[in-house]
Formats: C-alpha cells, structure tokens, sequence
C-alpha cells in the first residue's frame, strides 16, 4: 500500500509499505532465467553434435562449448534480471534505494537460479548419468590400459583376475610412477598370461603405465578447465543479473545509460 498526498495538479506518493525482498518477483526472474539457458545449451547441444558429425576436432569443439556455455548462461541471467528489474514496480525512493533494491533482487534471482538448476541438473537421469561416468573416468582408464598390457591373453578367469589385481595397483598409485616391485608384480601377471617374455612384458606395462598417467593427466586438466569455466559463467551470470536489474529500473525511471552519478 501506498500513501498519497493531493495537490491540485499532481498526486505524490511520499510512502510505500511494500519495501522489503518479493521473493515471488525473484522466484519468477529465477524460473525464466534458468528456462531461457536450458533452452539455449540444448539448442547449442544440438548444433554441437551436427558439427562433430561432420569431423569437427575436439579442441574446436571444447572451445566453441565453453564460449557458448558462457554466453548462453549470462543471457539467461540477463533475461531474468531484466524481468525481476521491471516486476518490482514503479518506487518513489532515492536512487541509491532503488538501484539497491533492484540490485539485491537481482542477485536473489541468480542464487535461486543456480540452487534450483543443481537440483535439476541432480535430477535428470542423462546428467545424473554424466556424473557417474565423470566419477568413473579414473578406473575406466586404467581398465582401458590393462586391457592393453594384458592383450592377446585368454578371456578365462584366470586373466580377469589378474587384470582386476594389475587395475587395482595403478589406481593406488594414480598419477604417481609404479613403484619397482608394483612394476615387477605386473610385468609377471601379464609375461605368464601372455607369454612374452619378462622384459617385454616389463616394456609393455611401462609404456601402459606411461599412457596411464597422461590419460589421467589431461582428465585432470579438462576437470579443471570445466570447473573454472563453469565458476567463471556463474560470476558473470551474476554481474548480468543484478546489472540487468538496476538497468530495467533505469527504464522505467526513463534513465538513459550513463557513467554521471544519480542523486
């Protein structure tokens, strides 16, 4: 509610008792902001997958994913900032008031964003999956490079054991060398499953080791890469969505964009 004063030419609003968060306002910005993203990364998902089908390399397609993640993200936000900026309504207050207002409104919208988009993303069964699968990335490598040392060997009981016995050793040791005896114990499962000799069997767990480790490597640099993208698109995100906000007030104070200071 509001309290009005009469004149004879204008009414002024001198009061309004609807100060405070609208959490419905920021709960609206939230619904749109993740909706628009989600529509945009399946949209981008779609001409990613049309690309890789037509020989795109990986490292193209990893940087034109993270630039689109990023900019996908931000219009979201900025889509939702703009609505929570226009749906707080007309105020009569100081222009430090309502640009707090629209700003604090703003940056709720983008927490309930992310929140809201985490449950989604846990609830979804192809993500859900994904997840799993990130997890998993460590033992299906060394799986993938037992495999390779244990090559030619029979699929009997016997070898399976054997390759559970060698995967288990280098997941211990991760991205660390094979100590000798670890190394030796190896070289021994694979030389009597495979029937190469103990020096080329040593050789061939070297090499497996070797390719072991940068596999593990280059995981760890992608993770990272995914992990700092994705804080990087939810800072901005952030920055957008209270911009977004404060801006749409502007518009409705009919203020042009400028660098002078509003009293």
């Amino acid at each position: 509610m509001s309290t009005t004063v009469l004149t004879e030419d204008s009414a002024t609003i001198i009061a309004n008792d609807r100060a405070g968060l609208s959490w419905g306002i920021c709960s609206a910005g939230a619904v749109a902001a993740i909706a628009t993203s989600f529509f945009l990364l399946a949209l981008g998902g779609g001409v990613g997958l049309s690309m890789a089908a037509r020989g795109t390399s990986p490292a193209v397609m990893l940087s034109l994913g993270a630039i689109y993640f990023f900019a996908s993200q931000a219009f979201g936000f900025a889509v939702g900032g703009y609505l929570v900026g226009r749906l707080i309504g007309p105020e009569v207050e100081t222009s430090k008031e309502e640009e707090f207002r629209a700003a604090a409104h703003g940056f709720v919208m983008w927490s309930l964003a992310v929140v809201a988009g985490l449950l989604l993303a846990a609830t979804v069964p192809t993500m859900s999956a994904s997840s799993g699968a990130a997890r998993m990335g460590n033992a299906g490598i060394s799986n993938y490079w037992v495999d390779s040392m244990f090559r030619g060997a029979p699929n009997n009981p016997v070898v399976i054991a054997d390759k559970a016995q060698a995967s288990r050793i280098l997941l211990v040791t991760g991205r660390e060398p094979l100590a000798g005896d670890d190394r030796m114990a190896i070289a021994d499962l694979v030389s009597r499953d495979t029937g190469l000799s103990s020096a080329s069997a040593l050789t061939r767990v070297s090499n497996g080791e070797i390719h072991f480790r940068d596999a593990l490597e280059n995981l760890r640099k992608a993770a990272a890469m995914v992990t700092l993208w994705t804080a990087f698109a939810l800072l901005f995100g952030a920055i957008v969505s209270v911009a977004s906000a404060i801006s749409a007030r502007w518009m409705d104070d009919k203020v042009g964009f400028s660098l002078a200071r509003r009293h």
